[in-house]
């Protein structure tokens, strides 16, 4: 119940439902939800505007996106007068900050691509961070039937930083079916579950083709929904990710989610740049790109406008790292 009482109070500190200011900067309103990148938000529970608004601040955001610079929040979809799609989230693939699911009574949230929650950027409640905060999501009146019963997470490899919380989901099924541990690497007790964190009493089961060791891992209802646990159980001085699991076998500490080999060069994906085919943690002569970012070699003068360069087989800039681009005549753009 403590928990509880801190948790809601938090909660009322961060945002105060609709008086909850949203605030798009300059840059963000430049590449609002234009090409495979876009900005996240950092406004907890809050929002601004009518819930017809606010709907349609998170579409205009994150349609086409793959990669969210900062953090993904979807709250407050909770108006009987909405009809939701939020079939556009299923293009995310790397989020560089949290994630915050709340205050819904959707049946569903489907981040099915999204591979890389980095947790740059943490949500932090009573002095723990978290890299994924799942909470309040029955419905808001008096129809306990509808809210939030699957995450639809298929894809998810790894939770670079922070823990996981949930909190107030009685109609969520299977995250307790759900491997954390591979998930969120190196961190003891990565899970947290507070007062009605999910259904417990639900008869739903895992598809049979989600067996793996004589259990069953998913994140929803049907084959499309396994948890695939493929990662080796990693020799104990290996400082993350692992392909083979003896001593020889570490993956290169720039590797996030897991590797094929050694070398930085062998990594599914980076921690943090990628320059050429390796992972690095910072560049020689340019090192101004956020992380999730590598640095094109071609010599191209960009000047801080989003335009697309003949010469780059690429996406447009945004004005967010265009202006670096005349730098030693080097590119930031997203990892690929």
């Amino acid at each position: 119940m403590e928990f509880l009482v801190k948790f809601v109070s938090v909660v009322l500190l961060f945002a105060s439902s609709v008086l909850g200011v949203e605030i798009i900067s300059v840059v963000e309103q430049s590449v609002f939800g234009q090409g495979d990148e876009c900005y996240g938000t950092h406004v907890g529970f809050g929002y601004s505007g009518t819930p017809e608004f606010h709907y349609e601040s998170l579409l205009r955001r994150y349609r086409g996106c793959k990669h969210v610079e900062g953090n993904l929040e979807i709250t407050n979809l909770q108006s009987d007068q909405i009809s939701y799609d939020l079939s556009f989230l299923s293009t995310i693939e790397v989020v560089t900050g949290y994630v915050l699911l709340g205050l819904l009574d959707l049946e569903s949230i489907p981040l099915t691509n999204l591979k890389l929650i980095r947790a740059d950027n943490m949500f932090n409640i009573m002095g723990e961070d978290y890299g994924l905060v799942v909470a309040f999501t029955d419905a808001a009146g008096e129809n306990k039937n509808r809210g939030l019963r699957e995450l639809q997470l298929p894809s998810l490899k790894e939770i670079s930083r922070g823990r996981v919380l949930f909190m107030q989901n009685p109609l969520l099924n299977f995250v307790n079916t759900i491997a954390w541990n591979v998930i969120v690497p190196g961190v003891t007790n990565p899970v947290t579950y507070g007062d009605s964190a999910y259904n417990t009493t639900s008869l739903e089961v895992c598809d049979p083709a989600c067996e793996n060791g004589n259990q069953r891992f998913c994140w929803g209802r049907g084959p499309k929904m396994c948890q695939i646990v493929h990662f080796p159980i990693c020799d104990e001085l290996c400082p993350g990710r692992c392909y083979d699991s003896t001593i020889v076998g570490c993956c290169h500490p720039e590797c996030a989610v897991g590797c094929t080999g050694p070398s930085n060069s062998d990594c599914l994906m980076c921690k943090y740049f990628k320059a050429g085919e390796a992972c690095v943690s910072s560049y020689p002569k340019l090192d101004s790109c956020a992380p999730g970012r590598f640095l094109s070699q071609n010599s191209v003068s960009m000047h801080a406008k989003r335009h697309l360069h003949p010469s780059l087989n690429m996406k447009p800039f945004s004005f967010f790292y265009a202006c670096f681009c005349e730098i030693n005549f080097r590119c930031c753009t997203f990892l690929v």
